[in-house]
């Protein structure tokens, strides 16, 4: 009986122990974050940058001014180099502090404040930074908070505050310094990348900061704008992403140009269908956004790019805002040259009286170089399109000239309605042979309407 109560003992000692423990386990496990300071900000950002009024001046702090902001970007990634922005509901500012590792220290949420007195405000080519004014090699510069100072300067607060981004538009985004937009998170909707067979930034040895344009689509303003993207960041290798969609983003300027930073891959939000909506009534559209480097080998979703004869292909071309398809025998070698340009299925249900249109120039005009139009039904994906039935359409074209290239011209309105109902595929074909026939020809702008 003894040794029965002696166990029943025991037995409740542990349970009773098990339970304090777990009590204790649930009173500590998450020891609460770190609050606000005793200190008050009693100017905002958008009134300290109001201090700097000419570019590259060097304005020293000298009252006790104190701006507080919510940490929007650091260096996690690599994209960001000893700094970080800061944001207030007046705007943003980029902090520059000589310490590595500050995401550690100030995570994206984290809550600081500044003591700016004998900080120094200044600007990188129209966006504003924050530092201390130094003399290197004899010249006056902006540097970074010394490490053995920054926490005179810079006192944390509570962190997993929010961080929403400003919702705009390119046309908001100035170029002004005191403009409210520059070292914000903003976000760009309804965006993709105009190439996508490309990496977020250079990968060679010489770790070339790259610049990468994305665009939104024609109702929306078909704006562009860059991303800029260091060679040291940790995603600096990864193709970019090939959808279309919301952009997140510290915006700079540099001079006059608008360019946006990403904080790292996830700001980039491109989960929808890469192609814009077609609008009200077109059926289809191709305006060569999305080819690839000047002088490489023509692809484009759906479509058929075929060197019949010769086995010339058609190629991007990129003539600084201008993208286009090219194509031409000259320097291939190749004295007899047939080439198509297939579109993809185009279906004129519901049409009411479709029509096509393109854009056409021509350079360096050399020889009997034929190029034309063709419509067909009964094109059945293969790489010999001449055993299909092809008609050609009357379109206008540009003279070549005998040097340079012509400006580009449209080819007048061709009437599909004989196809109503039917699925059509428009090709544009080349001959021409090297050296006799070499013009070049350009192709731009393809557009079928239903009306």
């Amino acid at each position: 009986m003894k040794q029965f109560l002696k166990l029943s003992f025991v037995i409740t000692l542990l349970m009773s122990a098990a339970f304090i423990l777990n009590s204790c386990n649930k009173d500590f496990d998450s020891p609460p974050g770190p609050g606000d300071p005793n200190i008050t900000a009693n100017t905002s950002i958008a009134a300290l940058k109001a201090l700097h009024t000419s570019t590259a001046a060097y304005d020293v702090i000298t009252t006790d001014r104190i701006i507080s902001g919510v940490v929007v970007a650091n260096d996690k990634s690599g994209n960001f180099y000893k700094q970080l922005y800061i944001q207030d509901s007046t705007g943003g500012l980029q902090i520059l502090l000589d310490a590595a590792g500050l995401y550690g220290t100030y995570p994206v949420g984290r809550k600081i404040f500044i003591r700016c007195k004998d900080l120094c405000i200044s600007d990188y080519n129209g966006t504003m930074e924050l530092g201390v004014k130094a003399t290197v090699s004899g010249l006056t510069s902006l540097e970074a908070i010394p490490s053995s100072l920054i926490s005179k300067f810079v006192v944390g607060g509570s962190i997993n505050n929010p961080v929403a981004p400003k919702v705009v538009t390119i046309a908001q985004l100035g170029t002004g310094m005191q403009d409210k937009y520059i070292g914000s998170l903003i976000q760009l909707d309804n965006f993709a990348f105009t190439s996508l067979n490309v990496t977020y930034s250079d990968t060679s040895v010489y770790k070339s900061t790259t610049n990468r344009d994305v665009k939104n689509c024609p109702a929306d303003g078909n704006s562009t704008i860059i991303i800029r993207t260091s060679a040291y960041s940790n995603f600096a290798g990864q193709k970019v992403a090939q959808g279309r969609g919301s952009l997140l983003a510290i915006y700079t300027v540099f001079g006059t140009t608008k360019q946006l930073i990403i904080r790292d891959t996830t700001d980039v939000r491109f989960t929808n269908p890469y192609a814009c909506a077609l609008p009200p009534g077109t059926l289809f559209s191709e305006d060569f956004e999305t080819i690839g480097a000047n002088n490489s080998v023509l692809a484009l979703t759906g479509w058929k790019n075929i060197g019949e004869t010769g086995a010339v292909s058609y190629q991007s071309a990129v003539f600084g805002p201008v993208k286009c398809a090219k194509i031409s025998a000259f320097s291939t070698g190749v004295s007899s040259v047939t080439s198509w340009l297939i579109s993809p299925a185009i279906s004129l249900t519901g049409a009411t009286a479709p029509k096509l249109t393109f854009m056409n120039a021509a350079g360096y005009g050399v020889g009997a170089t034929s190029f034309k139009v063709y419509v067909s039904t009964n094109y059945n994906g293969s790489n010999t399109p001449t055993t299909s039935t092809w008609t050609e359409l009357p379109a206008t074209y540009v003279t070549p000239p005998a040097t340079g290239y012509s400006t580009f011209i449209s080819s007048g309105t061709l009437n599909l309605s004989a196809y109503i109902g039917q699925n059509v595929y428009i090709a544009f074909k080349y001959q021409g042979g090297d050296p006799s026939a070499t013009t070049t020809w350009e192709i731009d702008d393809v557009k079928v309407t239903a009306f």
